[in-house]
Formats: C-alpha cells, structure tokens, sequence
C-alpha cells in the first residue's frame, strides 16, 4: 500500500499511551488508499498532562478527526465541544470529528457498535444471556452499553479499581435512566437517546436488576457456570509491560461452552484466548475483530463510506 503525500493531504490521528503498537494506521490508511481519499492517519502519544494542548493543537492544525485509545477515552470526552449518542450516555469517546476547520469537535464512541458486530458475526445471540465484563473503562463502558439494548439477561462487572465499577453503573443509569446526557450535549428525552451510529432507541429501565458489580471475581465462583460470556475490556495480557503473558481471570476458571471476548489484539493470540480454546470455548474472538470493526465505524463518521468487506 502506497501512501501519496502532498500539500493537500490532510491528517487523521490516534491519541494514546502507548499507541505505537497499534494497527489503526494500517487499517484506516488502507481504507484511505482503496478510497483514494487525500488523508493520511498518524499515531500519537501526548503525555497525560499535556493532553489537552494536544487536543487543542489537532483542532488548530485542521486535523479531520481523531481515533482515542487507553488511557484517554474519558478525558477527551471532557474536551470534546458536542458528544454524541453513546458517547454522550457514557462519557466516553473513541472517535472525534473536527468541523468547520477545526472549530468544532464532535465525540462519538464506536467500541459498542464494534463488539455487537464481532458478536453478530459468530452468530452470537445475547438475548437472556449472562456476561461478565473485565475492566470498567471507555472501552467497557461501551461494551456495557451495547448488550444491554441487545436485552442481556444479566451483566456483572469487575474491575481491580475497586472504585470504577459503580461509577461506571451510575453514569449509565443517569444518563440512560434519566434521559440525561452530557452537560455539552443536553438531550431531553429517552426517545432521543440514541446510537447515533446505529439510530437503535434505548429500551431499558432496569439497570439495578441487570448489573451487578463485583468487588472480588470470587464472589462470582458459585453462579460461574451461568455466565455466558465474557468479554476483556482490561489490557491484561497485552503484549507490553508487566501485562504480557498474564490473563485477567483466574487460571483455574473452566471455560468450556464459554464465549470470550477479547479486546487486546497485541498479540492477536493472547493468554485469555490460548486459555479458552485450549479448554472448549464455544467461541473465541479476538481483539483483531473488535478493532476492524470500530474502525470501520470510525471510517463512517468521517467520511460517510463504510469500508467494504472485500477491501
């Protein structure tokens, strides 16, 4: 794949911390190619203090938009100028669009509509079914978000921190519950709630009794068997730093008839993986799917084109 540069090419750019390991601009860049779209997607790594200078710079240098990844999903919702549809209900962005040269941010989230396409593509049906979420972050927080409107029965949710699990529930009860949204992007109803990528209305007023937050993953050992699937939204198991090698449940877990989810995707066979198809996973998928996925999302957003299969 050739990449042409010239005094027209704009930039498109990944925010994160690491991000050089990442894939996005192979993806998005043969996107770009196949389309013949006069862009170019850089990866970059602004130190955590000095993020909002560096969202700041993208806006004045008339960057088109930006992919986010860890650690700065939720910051970067709080610099966004409008954030939309999921973005707004869970105070998280992955993906910025920059309009009216650079004036105006816009925050969406696509990690939501990334996972339930992973899911749809191995046919996985979630209605009444039972997940356990690894990590509350951005990327958990969508993930969250996500299989709720796809009527799960049950979702538990753990995080090392011991903190982020309740938070993470009760922004999604007052932005959802109460028809509320970000103070930026105020939205009057549940009606309007919506994915702005999917358009798909939200339909739930249960949270309380669908959630359930853990403090110890052993508090989930006697209903364990119930659990459908579980899906890794923690970089445990990255191939980085102390992560590598390691896997975010306990190693005596079964995982036969279990659907896994994983969200890393460096290296594309990570220890969770290796784990569940070793021990008869009912389905195993890994985080080169969820990041394609996303980042066709992504792709849709900035240019209105959804990247065909076949390319």
């Amino acid at each position: 794949m050739a990449i042409s540069i010239n005094s027209k090419t704009r930039l498109l750019g990944l925010f994160g911390n690491p991000s050089r390991h990442s894939l996005s601009p192979l993806i998005q860049n043969h996107f770009l190619s196949c389309y013949k779209i006069n862009f170019v997607y850089l990866t970059f790594e602004p130190p955590a203090e000095n993020l909002k200078i560096a969202f700041e710079s993208a806006k004045n240098l008339n960057f088109a938009g930006l992919n986010i990844t860890m650690p700065f999903k939720e910051e970067v919702f709080k610099l966004v100028d409008k954030n939309i549809g999921t973005a707004a209900a869970i105070k998280a962005v992955n993906t910025i669009k920059f309009l009216e040269e650079g004036k105006v941010s816009y925050g969406y989230s696509t990690d939501g509509d990334g996972v339930i396409k992973s899911l749809n593509d191995k046919k996985i049906i979630l209605n009444g079914k039972s997940c356990l979420i690894l990590g509350a972050g951005g990327a958990a927080k969508s993930a969250v978000y996500a299989i709720l409107q796809k009527n799960i029965g049950k979702v538990f949710i753990y995080d090392i921190i011991r903190e982020k699990a309740p938070g993470l529930t009760e922004d999604l009860k007052n932005n959802l519950s109460s028809g509320a949204s970000s103070s930026k992007n105020k939205i009057n109803t549940k009606k309007e709630l919506k994915h702005a990528e999917t358009g798909k209305e939200i339909k739930f007023n249960d949270i309380d009794k669908k959630i359930s937050i853990l403090t110890d993953l052993k508090d989930i050992e006697s209903s364990f068997d119930s659990v459908d699937l579980i899906i890794n939204c923690t970089p445990v198991g990255m191939d980085t730093g102390n992560y590598k090698d390691m896997l975010p449940i306990p190693r005596y877990w079964n995982l036969k008839d279990k659907y896994i989810f994983e969200m890393v995707y460096k290296p594309v066979n990570t220890e969770f993986l290796k784990k569940g198809k070793k021990e008869g996973a009912a389905a195993a998928i890994n985080g080169i799917d969820m990041l394609i996925n996303q980042a066709v999302f992504s792709f849709k957003i900035w240019f209105d084109i959804i990247p065909e299969e076949k390319i």
